[in-house]
């Protein structure tokens, strides 16, 4: 009796082989898409420091001038991108009006000699860049004795 049972079971398995439908691997490839913008990020902020024009009557103040320093900052991007600067802002200290109503601000790569004002400064990409930053205001008369706040906006754009 268990011959034939196993006997049975095996021409039933046998069957269902045989008809059941035969299987092939198939593929199918999916597909993967994505942008990458342009983009560009700031480094550590190094202040500026402001010099008077001249010690015994002080009219202007500017980061270049002796004594001063240069504000500093570097730049990376992934693309091609320009950077301006915003005009001078005052932030703290005795208020004047500037002689040419407002203080100017330039930029530049650092070392290169040629400062940029009012106008995009172009930025290569992949590399980090030091740029320079620095201001200019001119009272026309003498300033009044206090300590000088101003601040200078970058902005870039890929």
């Amino acid at each position: 009796m268990i011959r034939r049972s196993l006997f049975t079971a095996a021409l039933i398995f046998m069957g269902s082989l045989a008809l059941a439908p035969k299987t092939m691997a198939q593929t199918v490839d999916v597909p993967f898409t994505g942008t990458v913008g342009g983009a560009c990020t700031f480094g550590q902020v190094t202040p500026g420091s402001l010099a008077v024009n001249q010690v015994t009557n002080p009219t202007a103040l500017a980061g270049g001038f002796s004594g001063g320093a240069f504000g500093k900052v570097s730049v990376t991007c992934n693309t091609p991108a320009s950077v301006v600067t915003s005009p001078a802002v005052q932030t703290g200290g005795p208020a004047f009006t500037p002689i040419n109503n407002t203080p100017l601000s330039a930029v530049r790569i650092a070392g290169s000699g040629s400062w940029t004002v009012g106008s995009p400064l172009q930025l290569n990409p992949g590399i980090s860049l030091p740029l320079e930053v620095d201001m200019f205001v001119d009272k026309g008369s003498t300033l009044s004795p206090g300590t000088y706040n101003y601040k200078v906006t970058l902005t870039i754009t890929p």
